[in-house]
């Protein structure tokens, strides 16, 4: 062993390298020549282009020893200009299909890649439109149905109302006497407003500002009343009403401006009505105190419970319409308990007068009575 181990030396200061053989190729020293460095050195010719110091083998049809310890090998490459350029007497076999060129962008003016150029053929393509629910076309359909039906049965509403002279602004260009329904919406709402109950005829008859304020209170919505406290209730100014906190009573109240709001939508937007206490008589109707300090209107409480031995018929016969007027003709027929007399209780007929005001309110503004 060891003198294999020197011999190997010994060739190698003999600048002899061993080459393994891969060819089958009886072996032989590889020669290692001094050169002169010159200012270019020659390249191999199986010196892989554009690759220093690869070198390729040639192709050969013999087989190749896959243990050879020299696959891929490569060779010959020059570190420095004073280095020894060493060739291989013997060509060495490379497996051609393991080297591969590795191409390196070192420069800044190399060629660019080339421009990726898209495909527009799917864009000039137009994109099929969503298709539209089929429940949302049938519910926007039967919408549309439903709001033509409903303008259909408006306008026709409308005409009818034109008809019987019911449209206000038409009905004060027109100077002619014209019949109105009893049955139809406006005079039935107008005659709600203004008719009384026999008790309440009973308790008060006089068309004053006292029966206006209470028929203004009766058109409060109840929305606008609230539960409120006895403060600054003064007993001694309503007789048959009490309030006190020794009471289980909780009174109620609403504002000032909420009654007379509804004294201008019911009697005119130019009428005044001052506040003042709402009762008829010595009944217990109404039975609100103003309090001008709380800028309300206060309830009390009444134990007496209002009777009469009066009877009354009462009946809507006509209603008419000319210019800006309506009026309303009512037949009342008192009837009384015998030996009973009331000079207040007028049977005849009653006739109320409404005339259109400039927020297109029909306005009460007089009753009479007519010799039945």
């Amino acid at each position: 062993m060891n003198q294999e181990q020197n011999k190997t030396v010994a060739n190698v200061a003999n600048n002899e390298i061993p080459v393994p053989n891969t060819n089958n190729i009886p072996p032989g020293p590889a020669t290692v020549t001094n050169q002169q460095p010159t200012q270019q050195s020659e390249q191999p010719s199986n010196i892989l282009a554009g690759s220093p110091g690869v070198v390729v083998a040639p192709v050969s049809s013999e087989p190749t020893d896959a243990s050879s310890a020299d696959k891929g090998r490569v060779n010959g490459i020059v570190h420095s200009a004073t280095e020894t350029e060493q060739t291989l007497s013997h060509t060495t076999m490379i497996n051609p299909t393991v080297v591969t060129p590795r191409v390196e962008i070192t420069s800044a003016t190399s060629s660019p890649p080339p421009p990726v150029v898209e495909d527009t053929q799917e864009e000039s393509i137009p994109k099929p439109l969503p298709k539209k629910s089929h429940k949302a076309g049938v519910f926007i359909f039967l919408l549309l149905l439903i709001i033509a039906v409903l303008g259909y049965y408006i306008y026709q509403d409308y005409q009818k109302d034109l008809a019987r002279g019911e449209c206000s602004p038409l009905v004060a260009s027109d100077n002619t006497l014209r019949e109105l329904d009893i049955n139809s919406s406006i005079v039935q709402e107008l005659y709600d407003k203004i008719k009384t109950t026999i008790r309440e005829d009973v308790a008060y008859h006089n068309f004053d500002d006292v029966f206006k304020l209470y028929l203004a209170y009766r058109q409060i919505p109840t929305s606008d009343i609230y539960e409120s406290n006895c403060n600054l209730f003064n007993e001694s100014n309503m007789s048959n009403f009490t309030c006190s906190s020794s009471t289980n009573f909780t009174p109620t109240a609403f504002k000032e401006e909420t009654l007379q709001r509804e004294v201008r939508k019911l009697f005119g937007e130019s009428i005044s009505i001052p506040n003042q206490n709402i009762v008829l008589g010595n009944s217990c109707f109404g039975g609100y105190q103003y309090v001008g300090e709380r800028g309300e209107y206060v309830q009390g409480y009444c134990g007496q419970i209002p009777t009469t031995t009066y009877n009354v018929d009462k009946e809507l016969i006509s209603a008419t319409v000319q210019g800006d007027t309506i009026t309303l003709r009512e037949n009342v027929r008192y009837y009384s308990a015998e030996g009973i007399t009331n000079d207040q209780l007028q049977s005849g007929v009653y006739v109320h007068t409404f005339k259109l005001d400039n927020s297109y309110h029909y306005a009460y503004v007089d009753r009479t009575i007519e010799a039945s």
